[in-house]
């Protein structure tokens, strides 16, 4: 009775037959997609605003928004927000946030 009895590593093949494991059922879903057809965004758009902030484009300003001041050079004018940049960094601010704004004193 001298069986051999290794008890190192373990062997790199099955020392018996394994069974192929299979799925019947499918792995990946063939559902399709379904995306919205008819989506509307809107934006309210006040042009005399708008027409204001786009003279001072390029001209230092003040803006006051909801939640406080900037003060910062207007760099552009789009249909929903501005950019400004203050200290070399640029803000994108929302038209419905702007309450008002001003020419900035020049110092």
């Amino acid at each position: 009775m001298n069986r051999f009895v290794y008890y190192g590593n373990p062997q790199p093949y099955a020392s018996y037959p394994v069974p192929q494991y299979s799925r019947n059922e499918v792995l990946q879903r063939k559902e399709t997609l379904v995306l919205p057809k008819n989506i509307v965004y809107t934006t309210a758009v006040e042009p005399k605003f708008t027409e204001h902030l786009i003279r001072h484009k390029g001209l230092k300003v003040v803006i006051t928004t909801t939640v406080g001041k900037l003060v910062g050079t207007l760099d552009d004018v789009f249909i929903d927000h501005v950019a400004l940049t203050v200290n070399q960094k640029m803000h994108h601010i929302r038209l419905g946030e702007i309450v008002y704004f001003e020419k900035a004193d020049e110092k």
